[in-house]
This record gives C-alpha cells, sequence and structure tokens, in this order.
C-alpha cells in the first residue's frame, strides 16, 4: 500500500558504486524512515543489511534469487521496462517525493559512468523545485543544488574542500563569507572553475547570491 505520511527522511540505494566499508560506518550514524532500492541499489542494500521498503527499476542488473527473497517477504515492488524514457535514479527520485521525502539522501548516485553521475546530479533538480533538500553522498563527497542562500557550520561539514559550480547558465550577485578565497557580488558562469577547492576558515561558511542555482561540493581526498 502507498504510505502518503509526510515528513520522510528517505534513503535511496542505486546502482551506481558504494564502498561498503565506508557505508556500513556512515550509516550507522544515520536515521532515515524509508529505503528505497533502484535496481542494482538493492544489492548494496541487502549486502549493508538495510531494511528495504520499496523496489523499483527494470532488474537487468539484479540476481533473480535476491529479487525472489524480497518479494516473498512481500516488500512493495514496481518492474519498469528495459527500455524507458528515465533513468532509475529519476524514478527512485519521484517516487521518494511521491512518498513524502522531506530529505533524499541517494548512495551509489557516483561510480565509473561519468553520464549516470552527471544525470543524476542533475535530477537532484527534480528535489530542488519542489522544496525538497537531495543529497548525493559517497566516501569522499557531499553533494547538493542551492537555489538560495546557504550556511555551512565548519565543525558539521562533510570534507575540507567547498567547491561550487553553476547549475544554472550563471550565479549572479555572488558573495563568499568565511571562506578562504571570499567573493563579492561576483557573476560565476558556466565554465568557470573559480568555485573550486575552497576552505571554510570561520565557524562558518555563509554562501549568498541573488540568482541561479549552484551545485555544492563537501569534499575531501
Amino acid at each position: 500500500m502507498k504510505d502518503t505520511t509526510q515528513n520522510k527522511a528517505i534513503l535511496i540505494f542505486t546502482g551506481g558504486m558504494i564502498n561498503l566499508e565506508w557505508a556500513r560506518e556512515w550509516l550507522a550514524n544515520q536515521q532515515f524512515d524509508y529505503v528505497i532500492a533502484a535496481d542494482k541499489g538493492l544489492l548494496y542494500a541487502d549486502e549493508l543489511n538495510c531494511k528495504v521498503d520499496y523496489i523499483l527499476g527494470d532488474y537487468d542488473s539484479v540476481d533473480k534469487d535476491l529479487l525472489e527473497k524480497y518479494r516473498s517477504m512481500n516488500v512493495e515492488l514496481t518492474t519498469f521496462p528495459c527500455e524507458k524514457d528515465y533513468t532509475d535514479t529519476h524514478l527512485a527520485i519521484e517516487t521518494a517525493i511521491e512518498r513524502g521525502a522531506s530529505q533524499i539522501t541517494i548512495l551509489g548516485a557516483t561510480g565509473s559512468r561519468m553520464d549516470h553521475t552527471m544525470s543524476n546530479i542533475q535530477n537532484m533538480k527534480i528535489a530542488l523545485d519542489l522544496g525538497v533538500p537531495c543529497y548525493i553522498v559517497n566516501e569522499y563527497n557531499k553533494i547538493y543544488l542551492a537555489n538560495k542562500n546557504r550556511v555551512i557550520n565548519k565543525s558539521e561539514q562533510f570534507g575540507k574542500y567547498i567547491s561550487l559550480i553553476p547549475f544554472s547558465q550563471s550565479v549572479t550577485g555572488l558573495t563568499l563569507s568565511g571562506f578562504h578565497y571570499p567573493l563579492k557580488k561576483f557573476r560565476m558562469d558556466q565554465g568557470l572553475s573559480v568555485g573550486i577547492s575552497n576552505e571554510i576558515v570561520r565557524e562558518k561558511g555563509i554562501i549568498e547570491f541573488d540568482n541561479g542555482v549552484l551545485i555544492i561540493f563537501e569534499t575531501k581526498d
């Protein structure tokens, strides 16, 4: 049965690469209300012993026995054709929003297929437009989109470096305070690398801008 309860922190497993050792340690310190496994993401969720609430995909990358295991557990499952207009991650984000997500975190959204990685970053715009925070996380990066001012507490940041890349054609009036490389009312256009590898040098890094959408990376080596 479809659960429409709102205000859920939803975790999505999708089919890129997940460092299982890191993910196991990271998940021990997280709390989620609902878990969606998209295609090969089911394999990762199973290896990490995560309770799965919903499974979707065309299952071209999932072992039939594993799928049958979850069918026998009466986990809700939706099958899509292999030839479809949207990726499994795209469909998983839409499903998370339908299921009442107040926040979405995605594991397995990065990997060897850079086309999929770029597409998954683009897909976060679906959530952004509806006011739902959405994050892609791996052992080195926390990636998200911002269409309004943002404050990052140094004590809580995911990695040492903060990188900013325009998602929109340009981001105007960009002001950075509390950073090693500050900016004042700067126009950041696509194609510029000026926003890469900054560092917070005060208690908080403050990102302010007038118009546009940023991709924000909290990252480490």
